[in-house]
């Protein structure tokens, strides 16, 4: 026989497993509804993210485009020194071309020019140029057809303060205050009269005196045949009609031409039969300022 308290439990019992459909579903998902739940939601944020974030972020192709730009801009090798080529066939093979070209040294006998080849550019451009350097105490003077922009920094463009040889080109180079030592260090005639600077006749041949300090006489030194920028190089001007000095009968019969100088106070007589002496004084008849010692001249 079944106890009325019994019956009421049982019921109590019944109630609480299989109570509303809604209820029982929600209120035991603590360990069944966790897993399953959970998992499909972590997986779809998971995917809708990162990856399709990184996968259309266009930095890759970003750094490869960069890469290929930067290398463009480098390509090639930096322009060639070709004056450091000294054959041929490494100037040839290093995009350079092989020619030559006028190199010139002076001294006694004036301006000697040379051919040499040389390595230079196959475009270079620009005009005629001359350079020196001291190769081991030898000065070398190399005339170009073009203005070189890749030699050593042992070249150096001729100016007025650069070795007499530079004078030796024909790249014009306007310096009077060297022609005195430019003509005076040749000692032939021959030579003398051939000197060019700038690609103009230069020198002169001319018959020296010295006459001592200023003391209106005539000193018995030796002349002397001397090499002298000169101007009217070539021309023969001797006429006495032509020549006060002469007409003045200072020296009869004498048709050259007296010019004078004073250097460090010596005065210095000299005549030619043509060209003029550059920075000498002509002697003429009626100058008071002149000294008396252009009578000197006559005996040259």
């Amino acid at each position: 026989m079944t106890s009325p308290y019994r019956l009421l439990s049982c019921a109590l019992l019944l109630v609480v497993a299989c109570g509303d459909n809604g209820q029982t579903t929600t209120a035991t998902p603590s360990t069944e509804t966790d897993g399953p739940t959970t998992t499909p939601v972590t997986t779809t944020t998971t995917t809708t993210g990162e990856p399709t974030s990184t996968s259309t972020t266009g930095t890759p192709t970003t750094t490869d485009d960069t890469a290929s730009t930067t290398d463009d801009t480098t390509t090639g090798p930096p322009p060639a020194n070709c004056s450091q080529y000294a054959n041929a066939m490494a100037c040839g093979q290093n995009g350079c071309e092989w020619t030559q070209v006028v190199g010139y040294t002076h001294g006694t006998q004036g301006c000697q020019g040379a051919i040499r080849d040389f390595c230079v550019p196959v475009d270079a451009s620009g005009g005629l140029t001359s350079v020196w350097r001291d190769d081991g105490g030898d000065i070398e003077v190399v005339q170009f057809p073009f203005t070189p922009t890749d030699l050593g920094p042992e070249w150096n463009t001729c100016d007025c303060d650069s070795p007499l040889a530079c004078l030796c080109t024909s790249a014009t180079l306007d310096c009077p205050e060297r022609l005195g030592e430019f003509c005076g260090a040749i000692t032939s005639e021959n030579s003398c009269s051939n000197a060019a600077a700038g690609g103009q006749f230069a020198c002169g041949w001319f018959t020296v005196s010295q006459e001592g300090p200023l003391d209106n006489a005539c000193d018995d030194p030796p002349w002397q045949k001397v090499c002298l920028p000169g101007t009217d190089l070539g021309t023969k001007t001797c006429d006495p009609i032509s020549l006060p000095y002469v007409d003045q009968g200072y020296c009869m019969g004498w048709t050259d031409p007296v010019y004078w100088r004073e250097v460090d106070g010596i005065v210095e007589v000299t005549t030619i039969c043509g060209p003029k002496p550059a920075g000498w004084n002509l002697c003429v008849a009626d100058d008071p300022d002149q000294p008396e010692e252009c009578k000197c001249g006559c005996k040259i």
